[in-house]
């Protein structure tokens, strides 16, 4: 068990998606329905999913996923983002569900920004968390920093 992240750039909305005998996307290779995940991230973090709304179904131009870790690798790996800069940036990731959830595109610009601004020092930084630790951290950082970017272009990340 741990976190996948899908993230999607330039989301449209399908007009009459197909659904199934059990109420699942017939498309589901080239659709996405934010759904229940989302109103559950959003009545526990309001205004993550900003843009995006759970009920529509969507298509997009460009996806990106990748594995955020186990759920106590992503906890670190989040704990260690809070200690580098989380008195002032990155706040609206480090408080944010380690499970599921949606976060939308106009959240994902202002994280997009923060990892931008602070790649450099995230560089520097890694280096006190030991060798190992250090490539973890930083793949995770260069991830999480591409999805933002791809979801600030009228898209969304998804924490599945």
């Amino acid at each position: 068990m741990g976190l996948d992240i899908t993230a999607y750039r330039k989301l449209k909305v399908v007009e009459n998606p197909q659904f199934d005998e059990y109420g699942e996307l017939e498309n589901w290779d080239t659709e996405w329905k934010p759904g229940v995940s989302m109103e559950w991230s959003e009545k526990h973090f309001p205004g993550r999913g900003e843009g995006i709304e759970p009920q529509k179904v969507y298509t997009w131009e460009e996806s990106f996923g990748f594995r955020a870790g186990s759920y106590g690798g992503y906890n670190w790996w989040r704990s260690k983002l809070e200690e580098f800069k989380g008195d002032v940036a990155f706040q609206e990731l480090i408080n944010f569900a380690d499970n599921e959830g949606v976060i939308g595109f106009v959240v994902s610009k202002k994280l997009a920004t923060d990892f931008a601004k602070y790649e450099e020092e995230a560089k520097d930084f890694s280096k006190t968390l030991g060798e190992n630790n250090r490539e973890y951290w930083m793949e995770s950082y260069y991830n999480w920093k591409k999805a933002f970017e791809m979801a600030a272009d009228n898209g969304a990340v998804d924490f599945h």
